[in-house]
């Protein structure tokens, strides 16, 4: 289901000699828990440069504000998702994928307007594509055990192509979101390399955007999960972990703290914007 673009750039990038990785999930005396709390690749790679939102969040227990743009922005990824969804339960009938949008929107309490019937029928689209090559097997949200590589005890990317993580989202590539989805994905890596045995060199990020037709726009990007990657990920992995078990108010992040942070305004953070 992955554009022939996305695959022929992973073999020139495996021409080029592949990639060299130290850390792998199976290397435990790199990748085993340091703390007791075992964060979600979620929380690991989360908005907050100094991990603040994990701190209100697991140890304040302050619930964030979301926004308008948050809200829709988890809708759409739904709406992109389920199609995945049911054919991998085996339903692979248009008529019957049509009728399920419907059932999803009621389902959620929400008004389908044309953009998210467009993101629903470009993931029925590629979910169909996906029957067709089945010599790639995709599963949808599958479980991973993730304790092994100090995560929470399951891991679920939006998608696993192969055995290629692929996480699905709205936000822009060119801020924090697009680092944090990177770093979720070699946390998927090094999940899925400590239980299956096998390397995991490449991840797939996901942007779907809304052209100014209000046609979606789907931006492909491939990672290459190195040592490097991986190197920030358990650095940023150990520092949430750390904060939790200690209820250590690390501070706000200042002018780093990025102004959508649905945190704003909690205290100690700087005041929501109007």
């Amino acid at each position: 289901m992955l554009p022939r673009r996305v695959w022929d750039f992973i073999r020139s990038l495996g021409a080029e000699g592949g990639v060299f990785a130290e850390i792998r999930g199976w290397r435990f005396d790199y990748v085993s828990p340091r703390y007791r709390y075992r964060p979600s690749p979620s929380e690991v790679a989360g908005i907050c440069p100094v991990h603040r939102d994990v701190f209100l969040r697991r140890v304040m227990r302050i619930k964030p504000k979301r926004s308008k743009e948050a809200v829709y922005g988890a809708i759409v990824h739904e709406f992109f998702l389920e199609p995945f969804r049911l054919v991998d339960r085996g339903v692979s009938d248009l008529e019957a994928l049509s009728r399920a949008m419907w059932r999803l929107g009621k389902r959620l309490g929400v008004r389908i307007d044309g953009f998210l019937q467009r993101v629903y029928t470009v993931g029925a689209g590629l979910a169909l594509q996906s029957i067709i090559d089945a010599d790639i097997p995709v599963r949808v949200e599958p479980q991973i055990p993730g304790a092994a590589v100090g995560l929470s005890d399951i891991v679920r990317p939006d998608l696993l192509v192969g055995f290629l993580p692929v996480e699905v989202t709205t936000a822009s590539s060119s801020t924090r979101y697009g680092e944090g989805k990177e770093l979720q994905l070699a946390g998927y890596a090094l999940a899925l390399e400590a239980w299956t045995g096998l390397p995991v060199d490449y991840g797939v990020a996901l942007y779907i955007r809304r052209r100014d037709s209000g046609e979606p726009w789907l931006e492909w990007r491939v990672v290459v999960i190195d040592d490097g990657l991986r190197r920030r990920f358990l650095r940023a992995r150990d520092e949430v972990a750390m904060i939790v078990d200690n209820s250590v108010d690390p501070g706000p992040a200042g002018e780093n703290c990025p102004p959508w942070c649905p945190f704003r305004g909690a205290p100690g953070c700087p005041p929501a914007e109007a």
